[in-house]
């Protein structure tokens, strides 16, 4: 029930992230609360025009500003976007180790950052130890895998 919950979790993740701007989450769900697509202003809070004539609409102070606030909110976008693939390929990783024949992954620990999967916990055999290895290796997306997998009978 735990991974059907994160799954979707993710899922819905995924599709804000895709949507662009900022979202929150309060006791109804999630809401939008910054678009992205706009860099001046808002609906609440407009930008000041310029009305004199022969300026343009922003001072030099506000370029200089906007720059950096659009490099600002790009990496922050492509922070999210990674997490919310990590995140997704965590749940991959979790859903295989759980569905593999003849492995006890109950003990397996999963983490990911960047595409590097670290495995902790620990297994009742080499062989489930090896197996765990290379499940994970299977699963499309995965860079490398951090094998730190202890063999303890228990």
């Amino acid at each position: 029930m735990k991974t059907v919950h994160k799954l979707r979790i993710a899922m819905m993740v995924t599709a804000l992230a895709a949507a662009g701007g900022a979202h929150a989450l309060d006791n109804g769900g999630f809401m939008k609360v910054a678009d992205t697509s706009t860099t001046s202003g808002s609906a609440m809070h407009p930008a000041p025009a310029n009305n004199a004539s022969g300026m343009s609409s922003r001072t030099e102070g506000d370029r200089t500003n906007g720059a950096t606030t659009d490099s600002r909110t790009d990496a922050s976008a492509d922070n999210a976007k990674q997490a919310v693939t990590d995140s997704a390929l965590t749940t991959k990783i979790k859903t295989k180790l759980l569905t593999a024949k003849d492995l006890k992954s109950t003990g397996i620990h999963v983490k990911t950052k960047d595409r590097v999967v670290n495995l902790t916990g620990s297994v009742p055999s080499s062989e489930q130890k090896q197996l765990a290895v290379d499940t994970v290796k299977s699963v499309e997306g995965v860079d490398s895998v951090s094998d730190n997998l202890k063999v303890s009978s228990r």
